[in-house]
């Protein structure tokens, strides 16, 4: 049984002054009562450090470093993991948050010994908070799935929300910690990947975690960049695989290119409803143009309605309204 387990919350931070409040304070509500924060400073300029050290719990450690950047966000990482003493580690970047039961409901997924990863549902949300939407929609297609499946999900996509995640340390240490191949900016997709080949992984049908979006993260400002990273990370992993491994997955490079592709064109798409938001009617058209020419038939779809909106003159909202869908007024 997990009972007492401590959890080893890795929370890297830089220039957070506006969050970090309510991500600490987000970990103190926890009503799970064993935990440590380790928060690891990449050398802030701003209020970060003045903020963090109005918190007098033992429980939170702040270690402070030169900025080294996201090229070597692996080094933050694990220096934050070289000094955790918990079992199971989990990450919250300073800009999140979590739900006061996120560990609570999370833990009992480690009950089986075979689990190296646990991960939840994610929000979400504004600037200020505000909910924007859930994902995945369909949770249950997650659930109960063999270790192949797994793998075969997770190469085509990376459903897996850092601010959910959590895993066991032992498991961490043996793939050497935190992933970032040359390329990356981040070390989550490739550190799953690497975990996918040493246990099971556990989901739970839960919002455990809250992922605030705002103009200064790098995961808005290079989408499109960070797509063709993930391509790079999935195919460099693929062709590692042993045979038997291919086989067993059921799947072919082709596949990877696929769900490339409509990745990319679904991208494409939500740039060109932000360009309608901001009265961009030529950039607009370009980046719809390049959703119908990658996309589904359902992108392509939308992506022709769009082109008609850039043309009138209207932003897609009034549609997403109609149809139930999120609308993009809220987000940077």
């Amino acid at each position: 049984m997990t009972n007492n387990l401590l959890v080893s919350i890795i929370t890297p931070t830089y220039n957070h002054e506006k969050f970090i409040r309510q991500c600490i304070e987000s970990v103190l509500a926890q009503t799970y009562p064993y935990w440590e924060q380790i928060i690891i400073d990449d050398g802030s300029t701003d209020r970060t450090r003045e903020i963090v050290s109005q918190f007098k719990d033992d429980r939170i450690k702040y270690l402070r470093q030169e900025n080294i950047g996201i090229w070597r966000l692996k080094e933050t990482y694990n220096k934050a993991l070289s000094i955790s003493h918990g079992e199971l580690i989990a990450v919250l970047e300073g800009d999140d948050f979590w739900p006061p039961n996120k560990l609570e409901k999370q833990i009992p997924a480690f009950d089986k010994p075979g689990v190296v990863l646990s991960w939840g549902k994610v929000t979400q949300t504004t600037q200020e908070g505000k909910t924007l939407d859930t994902n995945p929609k369909n949770f249950r297609g997650f659930e109960h799935r063999r270790r192949d499946e797994v793998l075969r999900k997770l190469l085509l996509h990376n459903f897996i929300s850092a601010c959910t995640a959590m895993c066991r340390k032992d498991a961490l240490m043996s793939v050497e910690g935190f992933q970032q191949p040359s390329q990356a900016m981040y070390v989550d997709y490739p550190t799953w990947l690497e975990l996918s080949l040493v246990g099971e992984f556990n989901p739970v049908n839960e919002v455990l975690g809250f992922y605030r979006r705002h103009g200064g993260q790098i995961s808005v400002i290079r989408e499109i960049e960070m797509g063709k990273v993930n391509y790079q990370c999935a195919l460099s992993f693929y062709h590692r695989l042993p045979k038997s491994m291919k086989t067993c997955i059921g799947m072919n490079v082709q596949e990877l290119d696929d769900a490339y592709r409509y990745d990319t064109a679904d991208m494409h798409f939500l740039f060109g409803r932000r360009n309608l938001l901001g009265r961009q009617w030529t950039e607009a058209r370009d980046n719809f143009g390049q959703a119908m020419h990658q996309g589904t038939p359902y992108i392509k779809a939308k992506a022709c309605a769009g082109i008609a909106c850039s043309y009138l003159k209207l932003d897609m909202e009034w549609i997403a309204r109609l149809m139930r869908f999120p609308q993009l007024h809220d987000l940077v």
